[in-house]
């Protein structure tokens, strides 16, 4: 079902289709706990040999420029990599480094958490909340 996905989203971005953007873009459509660079070419290099880190990297690159996956930054760590393209925020676990989606409840926006100045129009999201997670999660 990912190669599937990744190439319908690859051709719907109208990226130059590759095996090694598939191998990426199926590696983190598979992957729920928001993998770095470094872990996601660990992934990608099991599904296609011989790929190398930096390939990897410009592939993340072109994927998100496209918004086929969001590349998210938590403080000075590295990036990390989510498929989950609905409007939602992030849970750090600042201890052991997890990360996991949060839903906004149904029908609250942006604008109706935060106090925006006048004029101001949220047009993404991308919050990140810092806690613990339960083990269950």
């Amino acid at each position: 079902m990912e190669r599937n996905l990744a190439d319908k989203l690859i051709n719907k971005a109208r990226l130059r289709h590759t095996r090694q953007r598939r191998a990426v873009l199926e590696t983190i459509l598979q992957s729920h706990d928001h993998p770095s660079a470094a872990t996601i070419f660990q992934r990608a290099v099991k599904r296609l040999p011989g790929i190398s880190l930096a390939t990897v990297y410009n592939c993340l690159e072109a994927l998100s420029a496209k918004r086929i996956i969001n590349q998210l930054h938590f403080d000075n760590g590295p990036s990390r990599y989510c498929p989950n393209l609905v409007e939602h925020a992030h849970v750090l676990d600042d201890s052991n480094q997890r990360v996991i989606d949060v839903k906004l409840k149904e029908g609250i926006k942006p604008e109706d958490v935060f106090d925006l100045p006048e004029g101001v129009r949220v047009v993404r999201l991308d919050a990140c909340l810092h806690g613990e997670i339960p083990a269950m999660s």
